[in-house]
């Protein structure tokens, strides 16, 4: 009897959580219609697509389709195989996550050095100039800052061989786009110089928020404005800077974000260093017609990217308490 007892109490307790999230859902009606079509539209072009993914365990015969084609030997993991014993694994898997470390180490910071450099500036005039300056390389497309920077380091007219031609640092003018040793370096600076003043927003609106009691506090102790960033601003951009160091690490299979800039200035003679999982994916898979084996590599890349971005939010949760989720 107490265990039917039981049973029923069971029942009647979670009929009430029922129609208790009936009552939520029926009140915040409005809001659910306002998130159903983003809702729909993530599911129709980012699930439903998913189903793709059996292309890279099998040997894939567009006439046949997803379903009709064979699977791939060794249990459909041929094309996996295939990727690690190819030549080009180890160099593109080495430029892919060199890449994206020195990205996470040399971007990570400006932004936050920007916010504070502008927040410390008192003239509200050369503030907004200066915001405004910065943000704008944000919304210029990396097609043309890619024909910018081929401009610019041009070893026929470009601007930076004339200025070291005319301080006779170089005898004559170098093509830097072709030399594989000078594309890390492009790459770093040119994605410093065009989300500089984009990243520099969020941590901006942070230490909006923060209360000006603080500072008063540093000021009645006798600190500066030294002070005042060690001891106030930077503890609240900890939080920020750790939410976006750890999506940064989410990135790192990816290049950190880097396909636009190696597909536009890499080319043959610099693909040594500029040849990243992304743009090989697509030169293997269109140019070769291999689409098997590029699904599988693309898989092998997203796998293995959220694996590193549970991990970095793990490890900072235990080293800082702080995370993304």
């Amino acid at each position: 009897m107490e265990g039917v007892t039981g049973t029923a109490a069971t029942a009647v307790k979670r009929d009430t959580r029922f129609f208790k999230w009936m009552r939520k859902l029926q009140k915040e009606r409005t809001l659910h219609f306002m998130i159903l079509p983003s809702v729909i539209c993530t599911i129709v072009f980012a699930y439903f697509p998913m189903y793709g993914i059996l292309i890279a365990f099998k040997h894939y015969d567009m006439f046949q389709g997803v379903w009709g084609s064979p699977w791939a030997d060794n249990y459909g993991f041929e094309n996996f195989i295939d990727f690690f014993k190819s030549t080009d694994c180890v160099e593109v898997l080495g430029n892919t996550i060199a890449i994206a470390l020195l990205k996470l180490a040399l971007c990570s910071l400006p932004p936050v050095i920007l916010a504070i450099m502008i927040n410390e500036v008192t003239n509200i005039a050369f503030k907004r100039i200066t915001q405004s300056i910065s943000y704008l390389p944000h919304f210029v497309s990396w097609v043309v800052v890619g024909g910018l920077i081929m401009n610019f380091l041009s070893p026929n007219d470009g601007a930076l061989n004339a200025i070291l031609m005319q301080t006779h640092l170089i005898r004559s003018p170098i093509d830097f786009l072709s030399v594989s040793g000078y594309f890390w370096p492009i790459i770093i600076l040119s994605d410093i110089w065009k989300g500089i003043g984009w990243g520099s927003i969020i941590y901006l609106g942070v230490i909006v928020g923060i209360d000006p009691n603080l500072y008063e506090v540093i000021d009645i102790d006798g600190g500066g404005r030294w002070a005042k960033i060690k001891y106030v601003t930077w503890p609240f951009l900890t939080q920020t800077f750790v939410i976006l160091f750890i999506l940064g690490c989410g990135k790192i299979m990816s290049g950190g974000g880097t396909f636009s800039q190696s597909y536009i200035l890499g080319n043959p003679a610099n693909r040594s260093r500029s040849d990243i999982l992304s743009t090989y994916i697509l030169r293997v898979g269109l140019n070769e017609g291999r689409f098997s084996f590029s699904t599988a590599v693309g898989l092998f890349e997203s796998l293995v990217n959220l694996i590193l971005l549970l991990l970095s939010n793990k490890v900072s949760k235990l080293l800082t308490d702080k995370g993304l989720f």
